[in-house]
């Protein structure tokens, strides 16, 4: 079985299973499906006609209709019918009504909320004017179940709907034409409804922009505009068909009849410019804002630490303590690699010197400051020798140390990771061959700091004088996975072999 368009079947038939459902209707309980939905259905066709007739008294007059068409009227009383359409416009709780669905992509249970109507914005805007009446019409959820229940549910694109319908009028399907005039009309309002949201929206915030939709809109702007050319040269071979099948079959067909699909083909054409009014406004206020406030599409298309950290969650929220700053920006200064390097480390290396602990309270006898001595920083040697010492002894006896956990004892494990410069020193020792100097030099070997820790090593412990002129490598050890723990510290597995005598091999 194809579980991948599972999830979007769930929600779209939840809608449907849950119509009617939660109402204690009294008597017309058995019957609470089939009202719900012909109360949605007068509703669509009220929107058709662009009939306002569509508060929630109205709504309650439709479900008495109902009743009287099904001959069921003398079972409904005020409370019960009323009941019914406040539970098709909310929710028992008093909002938007919620089901659960199977969401392919994050393969969990997921909770999917939608409405059955939605505020009519433009008119209601007029009827509060006049009256303070709200005035409803269908959800994009409630147009699906209309759709579903004419068998359409798939979407076709609107020129290939125009062209059915000019079919029809070819052949005569006066009536065919007009069940798919007013499909036509209904969907393309639906589109009207979904792109005032959007410029809504933009209006409110103007990043609403980089939004999926809006990004997938601006892509398809000259698909769009080659839409409505196409949907301008359908209309008018429509007329002219409707022309032609009004004089060739004058005898046929019924004049009233022809005379209606050529008033609702004409108000597909208005609804179809209002269409493409809404959609080139959109476009014109997105220009705008591209022209007038550039900054808000600087870097849009990526992530930044700045914008969508710092600014849109610390600056707003905060943290939670003062530990929380370290943990949020050590991943910036070390990220994944073969050595976790402790962000702690890194601040301390930014200190070049310090100043003696205590300073004097008091000025000499010239009554100026006495001048504080700079210290620079350095490595303590006999503490990094003595960590490194087993390691050397182990090279110079059997050609190579591997790091382990095992290899120390618990209080040399914590000494390690209480001395960074120590394990430093593997880390200059990676992906680098060190020949260790035939004689002793000045100062303790060589310019950098592994050459001065062998040094150091050698002039304490002459035991390892074995060593000179040896090529020292250190790699991660093959096969071996993860890295070593110390308490308070994570390493790789490094291992330091003697690869070459060149003694010998001279």
């Amino acid at each position: 079985m194809n579980w991948s368009d599972f999830g979007e079947r769930n929600k779209r038939l939840n809608p449907l299973w849950s119509l009617g459902a939660g109402m204690n209707l009294g008597e017309l309980q058995p019957y609470k499906e089939m009202i719900a939905l012909s109360v949605l259905l007068q509703v669509y066709y009220l929107e058709l006609e662009s009939d306002e007739q569509r508060s929630k008294e109205d709504l309650v007059n439709l479900a008495w209709r109902s009743l009287e068409r099904f001959g069921i009227a003398k079972l409904g009383s005020p409370e019960s019918v009323e009941r019914l359409v406040d539970g098709l416009l909310w929710s028992g709780n008093g909002g938007d009504f919620e089901a659960n669905y199977y969401d392919d992509h994050s393969r969990q249970m997921t909770v999917q909320k939608y409405k059955y109507f939605a505020v009519d914005e433009d008119a209601t805007r007029t009827s509060w004017e006049e009256n303070g009446t709200t005035i409803y019409q269908l959800s994009e959820y409630a147009m699906e179940l209309i759709f579903m229940s004419h068998e359409i549910i798939d979407e076709f694109q609107i020129s290939i709907k125009l062209l059915e319908i000019q079919m029809h009028i070819k052949h005569g399907r006066v009536t065919r034409a007009m069940q798919d005039v007013n499909e036509l009309i209904s969907r393309v309002r639906k589109m009207i409804q979904q792109q005032q949201e959007y410029r809504n929206a933009l209006r409110r915030n103007p990043k609403h922009i980089f939004s999926e939709y809006g990004t997938q809109r601006h892509q398809r702007l000259e698909e769009i505009h080659q839409q409505f050319d196409e949907e301008r040269k359908h209309f008018d071979n429509i007329h002219r068909s409707l022309a032609r099948l009004a004089n060739d079959e004058k005898d046929v067909i019924d004049f009233n009849e022809l005379r209606l699909l050529s008033e609702r083909v004409e108000l597909s054409r208005r609804v179809h410019d209002e269409l493409a009014g809404v959609v080139l406004s959109i476009f014109e206020a997105e220009t705008n804002l591209r022209l007038n406030f550039p900054e808000l599409f600087w870097g849009a298309a990526g992530f930044n630490f700045r914008t969508h950290v710092w600014e849109e969650w610390v600056k707003p929220e905060g943290l939670p303590d003062g530990d929380s700053l370290g943990t949020l920006i050590e991943g910036l200064f070390s990220p994944s690699q073969d050595f976790i390097y402790p962000l702690a480390w890194a601040w301390e290396e930014q200190d070049v010197g310090f100043l003696p602990e205590e300073l004097p309270d008091t000025l000499d006898d010239a009554g100026e400051d006495e001048e504080i001595q700079y210290i620079p920083k350095g490595i303590n040697w006999a503490g990094v020798t003595e960590l490194w010492l087993p390691v050397f002894t182990e090279l110079a006896a059997h050609g190579s140390f591997t790091l382990s956990a095992e290899a120390f004892s618990e209080e040399d494990q914590l000494r390690w990771a209480a001395n960074p410069n120590a394990v430093d020193l593997w880390i200059q020792m990676f992906h680098a061959e060190i020949t260790v100097q035939e004689q002793e030099a000045e100062g303790h070997g060589g310019a950098d700091e592994c050459q001065k820790l062998i040094g150091h090593l050698m002039m304490n412990h002459p035991e390892l004088e074995s060593l000179r002129g040896k090529v020292l490598r250190t790699t991660i050890r093959a096969g071996r996975q993860g890295s070593i723990r110390f308490p308070g510290l994570e390493i790789s597995p490094y291992t330091i072999t003697i690869v070459e005598n060149r003694v010998d091999s001279a």
